[in-house]
């Protein structure tokens, strides 16, 4: 295994070396997205793939129409082998579930393939995550943690528009930022998202990066602004997440599809228990 990783971390720097800078990064960095239902139900479908999967989610503080977190992890499995990469998620919450972000910034897509998070403004950042990637070489798996970092973009549309930033630093360096887009669902379900992901390249001869589990939080309780009333400035909290205000026999639906990169699907519904 030490010999795998030592060839994998000479070859990511002769990769280095040798290839062009790509848009979409890679200056040793890939950028992409993720997730289950985002800017509030990004879930760890993230930017990879597995022919199986099963979420599990909650809200923090767990109160009918308050203002909240969405917490997720997602476990990926497919019998031993490096699973199928993802190429699309669509994914959606309850119906009732709101995201007021009135106030908070964005980041741009530009800004944050050039300069990672720290170039993004900090009220645009919207939630956290990580997780274990997966990639084969020399017929062994090799594991890999990621972080990931969730930003408010502009708007598109008058639609909500999501950022995510993945990193990976060892045995090989990718960063990938995937942009996710707001839909909506028929009831039960109602805001969603989705988002389409390229085939993440790592080494020569190696399988594409694909991942083993994932976790995140997303909502907006921290964030503040300065709004100026009758000359007077107030502090104003942006709700962010907000839970519904009531909740349906059995739950909140979630439900979450995931097309992979050999065309077959995998849907996972579930649901969160009412307050």
């Amino acid at each position: 295994m030490d010999r795998v990783k030592a060839r994998l971390q000479r070859s990511a720097r002769l990769a280095r070396l040798a290839k062009p800078r790509v848009k979409v990064t890679r200056r040793a960095r890939l950028v992409g997205t993720a997730t289950l239902i985002c800017a509030c139900l990004l879930c760890g479908a993230l930017a990879f793939g597995a022919e199986t999967f099963t979420v599990q989610s909650y809200f923090k503080p767990d109160r009918l129409g308050a203002p909240t977190n969405l917490s997720a992890t997602a476990v990926f499995s497919s019998n031993g082998t490096v699973p199928e990469p993802i190429s699309r998620v669509l994914a959606y919450g309850p119906a009732g579930l709101q995201v007021d972000v009135a106030g908070a910034g964005t980041c741009s897509r530009e800004t944050l393939e050039a300069d990672g998070p720290s170039g993004c403004p900090a009220d645009s950042r919207i939630g956290f995550g990580g997780g274990v990637g997966l990639e084969e070489i020399a017929q062994e798996i090799i594991k890999e943690p990621f972080t990931l970092d969730f930003f408010l973009g502009p708007s598109k549309n008058g639609r909500l528009v999501i950022l995510v930033y993945v990193q990976a630093r060892s045995p090989v360096a990718i960063e990938l930022v995937v942009v996710v887009r707001e839909v909506h669902g028929s009831k039960p379900y109602g805001f969603g998202v989705e988002f389409e992901i390229p085939p993440i390249p790592t080494l020569p001869g190696a399988s594409y990066a694909s991942v083993e589990s994932s976790y995140f939080t997303v909502g907006s309780q921290h964030i503040a602004y300065y709004h100026t009333v009758h000359g007077r400035h107030k502090l104003v909290h942006v709700k962010g997440l907000v839970v519904p205000r009531t909740c349906p026999a059995g739950g909140f639906p979630f439900k979450v599809t995931i097309t992979f990169l050999n065309g077959m699907q995998s849907t996972d519904k579930y649901t969160v228990p009412c307050p």
